[in-house]
């Protein structure tokens, strides 16, 4: 086993989870795809099946597919990452850029794939909401829920 054998194994592994995990989420949300408004099962379902595709591309070098899957393992005290790879700076370093490029291409697929409905959707959070989490309620929304409450 070798550290560019990890990098490539991390790159593509973090890559088909974010392509995949994000994909749902944009299948779902966003307006004039066949999934919107499908719900939130649809979306589990689909970044269940995005780990499970990601673990498969990236087993040789343990599919850690998350930078903090590998502070994990640091921190844990262990010895090698997988048989041949000790715990060091190098091989960390070469987890953690595998980890970022895989999820930067993995996310800029994505955005390709489902360009034109981006293009469509008019609100920001939407968009946003694709490829990262946000409060469930959001802040423009408190102010409406304050005043109707009848013993505010």
């Amino acid at each position: 086993m070798s550290l560019g054998v990890i990098f490539l194994s991390e790159v593509f592994g973090t890559l088909m989870l974010t392509l995949l995990g994000c994909g749902v989420v944009a299948n779902v949300a966003l307006r004039g795809t066949k999934g919107n408004a499908r719900g939130f099962l649809m979306v589990n379902w689909g970044w269940g099946l995005a780990v499970m595709a990601g673990v498969f591309v990236a087993a040789k070098s343990g599919a850690h597919l998350n930078p903090a899957v590998t502070l994990g393992i640091v921190a844990s005290g262990a010895k090698e990452f997988v048989p041949g790879i000790p715990v060091d700076g190098t091989s960390i370093v070469t987890y953690f850029g595998g980890e970022m490029v895989g999820a930067f291409v993995g996310a800029v697929l994505c955005w390709l794939a489902f360009k034109q409905h981006f293009d469509l959707e008019p609100d920001a959070a939407t968009k946003l909401g694709v490829f990262s989490t946000g409060p469930a309620v959001r802040r423009r929304h408190l102010g409406r829920a304050r005043r109707s409450c009848r013993w505010s």
